[in-house]
């Protein structure tokens, strides 16, 4: 985007904001930047190190270190020399025999930069010693003390004991024999809280504000002034034109021309213009003109070999008679993501490229011919930063830059970057050198600081929020500044709201009551709980990401999150035809190294499933090489769908490795999502210009109105009451009076459906009659399965659909509905037309997982909190359709308290029917030869309901790592499934659910031959509903272990609920009934005799129901007792059977689990 034009006084002001309070070395060093104006030391020092003060120190201006930190250095006295006092003669004697050749032309070649990758250390502090300046660290990954020494500015580091910092040099033993090292202005680097990784462009504009980019981080609409404007589409819009120039190394007008009209019609482009209110063609003008300068850079630049003579390479640094020239020689990647542990930053590089710089040194001996010249060439990498302003070497743009240098050191050899601006036609060279890297590692650590201030504060104490520590700086109190910030309204909302700062005297008092003296207490008490409670939902993505640097592929995989040892498989064929998301660029397959899958190593074990979201690595260096999601999983293999190339010869070269040896990584991305987007959405209802009718309706629970029709009107509103009557036929009086509620309601009505009562037949109604009143609808709810599940049942609807979110996610029938569907737009009007013309859009929010938040009240839903306020508002649905009369019981006396009633006597009756009942009579016969079969007992029509206990099987849970799995119970599933088939039940009246994902993924590679066969955990299971539900309760073991899950009644309720004529649920009774809630349950079944007890070894007993999986093991293993649940039953080995289809590896079922319960989510 156009850079502001600055002052040259203002770029002086951006560096000694930036580089204030660092010792004389920086401002004795060469620069490219004016000196900065140096501030005064404040006379009340504070010490780094200690955190006990509430108020923090005042960021604008640094403090100055104790005197006993930064000791003075001597002074030298400069005296005048007057001409009179050289001797010339004596000073250029023998001048006639001097090798002027030899002097300004080196002999040798200069060599390429210097790497950033300085030995690191990774180190937790264990004690300091403030009078020392020192402090005792032990290595992260043993006992090894160490001692660290601060000097100059890096004493102000704020650290205190237990916080990891990454030392950057050597240590080296001191007279006590202790390892240590010194932290200086010349030597060495310390970075703390590595594991917290900030941006480049966060830190490029901390300069004047540290709050800022703090603020950025938490809100996500903050990061950006005021949503989309038109100079940052136009600056988009170029990077992509100049990105694809780089790619296909042409750089005519026409090809420019035809580049500009394709990203204008790009869906992201023609979106943008929506957004701005301009058309394609005026967007194809405004680009054309302020791309001039592309051609221009592309014929000067872009070179093989020497570069040309008119390819001034800008360098700030260079002396009088120096001159350099570049040639870009090679594009390496554009978008680039990086991810630095070991500086704690990341960021996305617009382009890393090859470069040839030629260094020339001319003669300063005269101005008008040059006696003698020098040249060197160097070829090295850079990051190429896309600046579209006209700024030439912005002083936010430089230090970006410098950290994408950093950033880029990671991977190649590089100390410099490079800044392109569009409409200037100049490229800048920026040194990264070690005063201004110093400077802005030392803002990082800062800022690190204060993010980490708010971790610990969480870690300490997760439900009394009242008292949370101070997160943010304060003000720098500039009206000015405050006053043109972006981030000005989120700055003033959380200094109201969460700091609770009275002002009424400081030179942004006015600001601050234009922004906040509409709220209320109310408000900001309702602001400071809910964004406190979001921060506890976002610690377990702080709390795993690190995992990602500081464990290796195969300890993290160990844990279920990761795939390690993965090699691309050359054989795959992406399929031709596919809907890409914007992550999704690329299909590739990975299988395990060697293509085999040992026992215990399946795929399927861990918290990996299909449609999460992944990182690809090659360890140790290339961290996060492509980011994308898992679009499909078996025991062997994976396919994803990623947003960067993963090309193996360049790889290979930069790993140095044989190409077929490249080893990938494959983990799950615990950085891929956030809050900030929920926060920005719960921001705007407080700002100034926010949303005061729902700030009134959520926050403030004023009463909802509604607007009751008069019967009595004209004939035009008698004909929609007719139209209206045939859409209430065939509805209970329940369901009459929520759709006149709705049809009523002027801010909101609520709808409580119970189970089976019709809440999905409501809401396609409410939807048809509310389209058919000219109303727009978005349909929204916690899964992708339950907002598919209702549009399921509009696939004739006669109106426009939008379907909004992965397609990857999204039901097969559904996809008609999602823009990936239709014919790509070509104009802003089209576009309109696909997006805004629908007049139902469809999409997911977001649920609620942390259990801290929970017991904060962040699981008091929006519904909950509004019915209690408003009972008026509600109707409740209590007749239900779904399930019969046994299963419905469960229910009815555990939680509705008998308020569910059967919609009619067929309903209270169901049953399920098997049609081929003989059949399966005659193949058990043949098989058990028992007349008890368990089986048979479980498919009787009489049987509708029944607890099946499989402690006497046994059937023990199993564990690898953090997960849990059930084998044998899994069996007994599938047999049960396989028996119902026999019987002639059709598969799409079956559903297997579990509340374990481990277990899901099971059960789905065991049934994968039946894909009419719903396998879905409890949360995803909502809205549908089967003629017979399995439901596999997993936990059994000696020491009564039930797990959180399974004590979540919502989730068990949500399962058993599901069934309409038969409801199977196989678990381990001594087990679950430890669980106060499951008592009652087993209290009831028990009451009606509907508990089974499986027989001892029940999972061998019909050979031919047994999966061939498990088949080649049974022969040679003998029956587990429950004193010895754990015998090694797993390692029996037998060929007597093997697989006959290749699907079918008969390693799964041996394969151990590594999910645990809490973490094994829905």
């Amino acid at each position: 985007m156009p850079a502001p034009t600055r002052t040259a006084a203002e770029e002086a002001a951006f560096m000694s904001e930036l580089l204030s309070g660092l010792d004389d070395s920086f401002f004795n060093s060469s620069s490219p930047l004016a000196s900065p104006a140096r501030h005064s030391p404040r006379k009340h020092p504070k010490k780094h190190h200690k955190r006990s003060s509430p108020a923090p120190r005042p960021r604008s201006t640094p403090l100055s270190p104790l005197s006993s930190r930064s000791p003075k250095k001597p002074t030298h006295k400069l005296e005048n020399v007057q001409a009179a006092d050289v001797d010339l003669a004596a000073l250029t004697a023998g001048a006639e025999d001097w090798d002027w050749e030899d002097m300004l032309t080196p002999k040798k070649s200069r060599s390429p930069h210097k790497s950033h990758r300085d030995e690191c250390t990774r180190c937790v502090v264990e004690s300091i010693d403030e009078l020392e300046q020192s402090a005792i660290y032990s290595t992260h990954s043993s006992t090894t003390q160490r001692r660290v020494v601060l000097h100059d500015d890096w004493a102000w580091t704020e650290l205190e004991k237990g916080d990891v910092v990454n030392v950057l040099g050597s240590f080296k033993s001191d007279a006590s024999g202790i390892l240590s090292v010194d932290i200086t202005s010349k030597n060495n680097i310390i970075i703390a809280h590595p594991d917290l990784l900030l941006t480049a462009t966060a830190l490029s504009n901390a300069s004047q504000c540290r709050r800022k980019p703090l603020l950025s981080s938490l809100i996500r609409q903050a990061s950006s002034e005021s949503g989309a404007s038109p100079s940052l589409v136009w600056g988009n819009m170029l990077h992509e034109v100049v990105q694809s120039c780089l790619k296909e190394g042409r750089w005519d007008e026409g090809f420019i021309s035809s580049l500009i009209n394709g990203v204008v019609r790009t869906p992201s482009g023609l979106s943008s213009l929506v957004t701005i209110g301009c058309d394609v063609e005026a967007a194809k003008k405004e680009l054309n003109a302020r791309a001039v300068g592309i051609k221009v850079f592309g014929e000067r630049y872009i070179q093989q070999g020497n570069p040309r003579e008119d390819a001034v390479l800008v360098n700030t640094r260079a002396k009088n008679g120096q001159k350099s020239l570049l040639a870009i020689t090679a594009l390496h990647d554009v978008e680039e993501d990086m991810w630095s542990p070991r500086w704690g930053l990341k960021g996305k590089i617009d382009a890393s490229v090859q470069g040839v710089v030629e260094e020339r040194t001319e003669s300063p001996f005269t101005k008008t011919k040059m006696v003698a010249s020098a040249s060197t060439m160097t070829s090295s990498p850079f990051p190429f930063e896309i600046k579209t302003g006209r700024n030439v070497a912005g002083m936010e743009h430089r230090a970006q830059t410098m950290l994408y240098t950093l950033l880029m050191s990671e991977r190649r050899a590089v100390e410099s970057g490079l800044l392109y601006y569009t409409q200037s036609e100049e490229v800048v060279r920026v040194p990264a050198g070690r005063a201004e890297i110093r400077a802005l590692l030392s803002v990082r650590n800062e800022l690190a600081g204060w993010m980490d201030k708010r971790a610990k504060a969480k870690e300490r104490d997760v439900v009394q929020i009242e008292d949370a520590a101070r997160f943010l700086p304060e003000t720098i109190d500039d009206e000015r500044i405050c006053k043109r910030c972006y981030v000005s309204d989120a700055c003033m909302l959380y200094r109201r709201a969460v700091e609770d700062i009275e002002d009424v005297s400081s030179p942004i008092a006015d600001i601050y009551f234009e922004k906040t003296g509409h709220l209320t207490v109310s408000h900001r008490e309702f602001f400071k709980k809910w964004e406190q409670l979001i921060s506890l939902e976002e610690r377990d993505i702080v709390r795993f990401k690190k995992e990602l640097w500081i464990m290796g592929a195969r300890e993290r995989e160990a844990r279920g999150r990761c795939f390690a040892d993965m090699v691309l498989d050359h054989a795959y064929v992406p399929p031709a035809a596919q809907a890409h998301h914007r992550i999704h660029q690329f299909t590739y397959r990975f299988v395990k190294q060697g293509g085999e899958t040992d026992e215990a190593a399946s795929l399927l074990n861990g918290h990996m499933g299909v449609g999460d979201a992944v990182t690809i690595s090659v360890e140790p260096h290339l961290l996060a090489l492509s980011r994308g999601f898992i679009v499909e999983l078996t025991p062997t293999e994976v396919i994803l769908g990623v947003d960067h190339e993963l090309h193996l010869g360049r790889i290979a070269a930069r790993t140095r490795t044989p190409t077929p040896d490249v080893l990938f990584r494959i983990d799950r991305d615990e950085l891929f999502g956030g809050m900030s987007r929920v926060r920005d959405n719960l921001a705007h209802l407080f700002y100034q210009d926010g949303d005061k009718r729902r700030l009134g309706l959520v926050v403030d629970l004023k009463t909802p109105q509604f607007d009751w029709p008069d019967v009595e009107e004209d004939d035009e509103v008698e004909v929609l009451d007719d139209a209206y009557a045939k859409a209430l036929e065939g509805m209970n009086p329940n369901q009459r009076e929520a759709m006149d509620k709705v049809m009523a309601a002027q801010d909101y009505a609520l709808i409580l459906g119970m189970p089976g009562t019709g809440k999905t037949t409501v809401i396609v109604a409410l939807i048809k009659e509310l389209v058919r009143r000219g109303k727009t609808v978005l349909l929204t709810s916690y899964t992708h399965s339950a907002v598919d599940t209702i549009l399921l049942k509009l696939l004739d609807a006669e109106f426009g659909i939008l379907r909004l979110g992965n397609v990857d996610k999204v039901h097969r029938d559904v996809h008609k509905f999602t823009l990936a569907a239709r014919k790509e737009a070509n104009s802003v009007e089209e576009l309109e037309k696909q997006m805004m013309t629908p007049p139902v859009v469809a999409t997911t929010c977001l649920s609620i997982e942390q259990s801290d938040a929970k017991k904060g009240g962040f699981d008091v839903s929006l519904f909950r909190r509004l019915s209690d306020a408003h009972p008026h508002a509600v109707t409740d649905l209590a007749f239900q359709y779904r399930m019969n009369e046994d299963i419905m019981t469960l229910s009815n006396k555990l939680i509705y308290s008998d308020r569910l009633r059967c919609g009619s006597k067929e309903v209270a009756k169901r049953a399920l029917i098997l049609p081929r009942r003989e059949q399966l009579t005659a193949m058990h016969k043949s098989s058990c030869g028992n007349s008890t079969c368990w089986i048979e007992h479980l498919l009787a029509e009489s049987c509708k309901a029944v607890f099946v206990d499989t402690d006497l099987v046994p059937a023990r849970d199993s564990k690898v790592g953090d997960l849990v799995q059930n084998e044998v119970e899994a069996e007994l599933v599938y047999q049960t499934v396989r028996s119902l088939l026999a019987g002639g039940v059709r598969e799409d009246q079956i559903g297997v659910i579990s509340l374990y994902r481990q277990q899901i993924k099971l059960l789905s590679h065991l049934l994968q031959d039946h894909s009419g066969i719903e396998i879905l955990t409890a949360d995803r299971s909502q809205g549908r509903d089967k003629d017979c539900i399995i439901i596999s309760m997993v936990k059994s073991n000696e020491s009564g272990a039930v797990g959180e899950l399974v004590k979540d009644w919502r989730r068990v309720n949500v399962s058993v609920t599901r069934a309409r004529s038969k409801l199977i649920i196989f678990g381990s009774r001594s087990t679950l009934q430890s669980a106060p809630l499951l008592n009652e349950f087993f209290m009831l079944m028990a009451d009606r005799k509907w508990i089974y007890n499986l027989p001892p070894g029940a999972h061998q007993m019909h050979r031919s129901l047994i999966p061939l999986t498990t088949r080649k093991r049974s022969s040679n293993v003998a029956l587990l007792s429950e004193a010895d649940p754990h015998s090694d039953r797993h390692e029996a080995k037998s060929n007597a059977c093997s697989p006959k289809r290749a699907r079918l590896d008969p390693r799964i079922i041996d394969a151990r689990p590594l999910l645990k319960d809490l973490v094994n989510d829905i």
